[in-house]
């Protein structure tokens, strides 16, 4: 054991230390951080004031868009006292103090055509999108009026529903949505870290057999333990690298919520919408998504997470060594990957029909299999999988795991010698049952 953890510090430093490792590991933060800043400037930008005069030769929308007006960048001020005809205000709308002209025609109810915006500059997507509504809107009250509906009626009937849902005499007030996201983006971290880690593994492995220091490394120490010292130092190197991912995300949006406050403020009260209907609707939304996340159950999620984290690599990292020492060179990659890298790939495409139907057959066999547990599995927890299934599938697991890293070390001792021999499957079988 301590020559194991002599090698898994080694393995461990010689990583960390890299400046590839620390670029990347600081880049991914601040890149998320600089998308974030983005997106609220971008937001914050499209609530540029903007001073629209009306032009309404229908009169229909007779001082119908003040409710845009209501806590508002956006201000419509209509032209009822301007005779003057639509050419001549164009040509003076700016030194009016406009920054654009809503033009809307004499129309027909059952066609409504020709609604026309003038400005020197591009709309903004969010202005467009208010505007659209806003005579969606009218149009449609004004067509229900016609009709002898009463709109204020109608108004009352617009209601979204929510369904609660009680599962086996329990109440869940969890949002099948968020579990789904959360279980998708659990899955996938484990995906990305076997394959990026695993292959990282088989490299490390075949460039030592190749420049044969391993020939001097196994003088002083067993294959065995060099195999499991470098599976477990590299392992380490990928969680370090996800906690501080974490860490300075948290930071970073910690840092840019103190320093664009004011910024944010603006978003949030653009996502409120338009009037106080819109806004306690938006309220509403973010009170949901707070109650599906206490809904959660964080501490499960985050033990499985861990769990199936390591495990699942530690099963398929010991398949990449044992691969990468059996290997000559680099013409065998393809050909020697292609079994470990297919069920890796089938999870991922598994793991879209577990998202639909966390409970079919085909989602329960998938967070056994120790092939595809560690990404279905993680992915079916959110929904609240019952703990016997999560501790059979941990069982299998774990064994599984175990017994993969002793045929790994069986075919690492013999294969890692190997030089100048074009290996096959068959023989890498026999070397398993070598005494």
């Amino acid at each position: 054991m301590k020559k194991i953890g002599y090698i898994l510090l080694r393995e461990y430093l010689t990583r960390v230390r890299k400046k590839s490792f620390l670029l990347l590991t600081l880049l991914l933060p601040v890149l998320i951080g600089l998308f974030m800043v983005a997106m609220i400037v971008i937001a914050t930008q499209a609530q540029e004031e903007l001073r629209i005069a009306v032009k309404d030769e229908s009169g229909l929308f007779e001082d119908k868009f003040r409710g845009l007006d209501q806590g508002e960048k956006l201000r419509f001020e209509y032209l009822t006292n301007n005779p003057q005809p639509l050419d001549t205000i164009l040509q003076h709308y700016e030194s009016a103090g406009y920054d654009g002209v809503l033009y809307i025609p004499a129309i027909d109810l059952d066609r409504p055509l020709g609604f026309t915006y003038y400005a020197s500059s591009e709309i903004g997507l969010v202005t467009e999108e208010r505007i659209e509504k806003a005579i969606s809107e009218e149009i449609r009250k004004r067509v229900l009026e016609r009709e002898n509906y009463n709109t204020d009626i109608i108004d009352k009937l617009d209601k979204n529903i929510d369904i609660t849902k009680v599962i086996n005499n329990e109440k869940q007030d969890g949002s099948a949505e968020l579990a789904a996201g959360f279980g998708y983006a659990c899955g996938l971290l484990i995906y990305l870290f076997l394959i990026v880690y695993g292959a990282m593994v088989m490299k490390s492995v075949t460039e030592e057999k190749t420049n044969r220091i391993v020939e001097v490394l196994v003088t002083t120490v067993k294959p065995y333990e060099l195999m499991i010292g470098k599976i477990l130092g590299i392992g380490a190197v990928g969680l370090t690298q996800f906690v501080l991912w974490g860490a300075l995300t948290m930071a970073v949006q910690t840092f840019i919520g103190i320093l664009l406050g004011d910024q944010l403020a603006a978003v949030q009260t653009m996502q409120a919408g338009n009037g106080m209907a819109d806004a306690s609707k938006s309220t509403q939304i973010i009170a949901d998504i707070s109650s599906a996340f206490q809904a959660l159950d964080l501490p499960r999620i985050l033990f499985s997470f861990v769990f199936y984290f390591i495990f699942g690599y530690i099963f398929y990292a010991s398949q990449f060594a044992a691969i990468g020492a059996a290997m000559t060179d680099d013409s065998d990659a393809q050909s020697f990957t292609f079994p470990i890298t297919i069920p890796i790939i089938i999870s991922m495409v598994l793991m879209s029909v577990t998202l639909e139907q966390p409970f079919s057959a085909a989602a329960y066999w998938g967070s056994m299999l120790p092939f595809s547990s560690p990404i279905i599995m993680i992915t079916r927890i959110p929904f609240q999988v019952p703990w016997w299934e999560q501790i059979v599938s941990m069982l299998i697991l774990l064994v599984s795991a175990l017994a993969m890293v002793y045929v790994a070390a069986k075919i690492y001792r013999v294969g890692i010698l190997v030089q100048g021999k074009k290996i096959t499957f068959k023989e890498i079988t026999k070397w398993i049952f070598y005494k």
